[in-house]
């Protein structure tokens, strides 16, 4: 039986059930629509990925892939970024350094989240959206039912599949928007969403959808960047990005040769704000502690250091809510 099969997947566009086509393709039985399948991943986005055009990114996919069977997960990353010219060098290896430590952060989140929230066990299925090259779905394989992926960028999702071969996990991974998940309502027990929603085209959108795929009691655990952290912007490393005006944060992309960031950050009122909005409850809002050995130069090692210990004082523990680097989130359905 073709794996896809197995899947409980739907039209993005009408929420019809899809079914695999002779050609390999998924097929809408609702409406006029076929899905592309290339390299196991179905292609099921109703917009592409805002840095690339979507015939640019399978085929930049594809690149990736005929290199993949001879290139290890670090060495595909280094092919990766060898053939994006709008990264900057300097950019690409912090950005390789960050996907090479991705995993064990993604694991201290999971701990995070399962503390924030007061969730007992992690029983039931879990959907990681955004989930990039795979770094969450590696770290929650064997404490789910089952894990899936989705992400708007076939590329990544090319990627991260090396990354789950690597260590002999497999796990479906779907090319789609959050704005439109490919999967009917109340389809998952957990949705996470790892510096994700603040690089959604509609915000509402996304939130509203993860709501709709949440079965009742589903918990929605997220990270993000704080809009007033102080610290080096995680795309660009400008201290403080999130208070500077847009505009001089495109030059100084631009002066750097990359692409201007283009996200919506939540502050964490506006991120509680949005929370209530889609339907929410129980919702927790959190500074995490930072591995100190995610730093990657001394000065950022004695930053985290500072910052962990500071956090956990009272004086200091409301400034850093403000002004902390990250936002770590539960939220449950009623």
């Amino acid at each position: 039986m073709n794996p896809l099969n197995r899947l409980n997947l739907c039209c993005p566009h009408c929420r019809g059930p899809l079914s695999v086509s002779e050609a390999g393709s998924l097929q809408c039985a609702s409406c006029p629509r076929d899905y592309e399948v290339e390299f196991g991943i179905p292609d099921l986005r109703v917009f592409p990925d805002p840095y690339v055009d979507a015939a640019t990114d399978r085929a930049k996919g594809a690149m990736v892939a005929s290199e993949s069977e001879r290139r290890d997960f670090s060495q595909l990353i280094e092919y990766y970024y060898s053939i994006t010219s709008v990264v900057p060098p300097h950019h690409a290896r912090q950005y390789t350094l960050g996907l090479l430590a991705a995993e064990s952060r993604a694991a201290a989140a999971l701990k995070s989240w399962q503390s924030l929230s007061g969730c007992d066990s992690f029983h039931g299925d879990l959907l990681d959206v955004g989930c990039g090259t795979a770094p969450l779905i590696a770290a929650a394989f064997g404490l789910f039912h089952s894990v899936a992926g989705l992400d708007i960028a076939f590329r990544w999702l090319v990627v991260a599949g090396k990354r789950l071969q690597q260590k002999n996990l497999e796990a479906p991974l779907i090319c789609g928007c959050v704005e439109a998940i490919p999967f009917p309502d109340q389809s998952f027990d957990f949705v996470t969403a790892e510096s994700t929603l603040e690089l959604l085209t509609d915000q509402n959108k996304g939130f509203s959808e993860i709501y709709r795929v949440l079965r009742p009691g589903g918990y929605l655990f997220l990270s993000t960047p704080n809009r007033y952290s102080l610290g080096p912007d995680p795309h660009i490393g400008v201290w403080g990005a999130g208070i500077i005006p847009e505009t001089w944060i495109a030059y100084i992309a631009r002066k750097q040769g990359a692409i201007p960031p283009k996200r919506n950050l939540f502050s964490p009122r506006t991120l509680r704000e949005n929370l209530v909005y889609s339907g929410f409850k129980s919702i927790n809002i959190e500074l995490p502690e930072v591995n100190r050995d995610l730093a990657n130069s001394i000065s950022l090692k004695v930053l985290v250091e500072a910052y962990n210990v500071f956090r956990r004082l009272p004086i200091s523990r409301e400034f850093l809510r403000i002004t902390g680097p990250i936002l770590h989130s539960t939220a449950r359905k009623p």
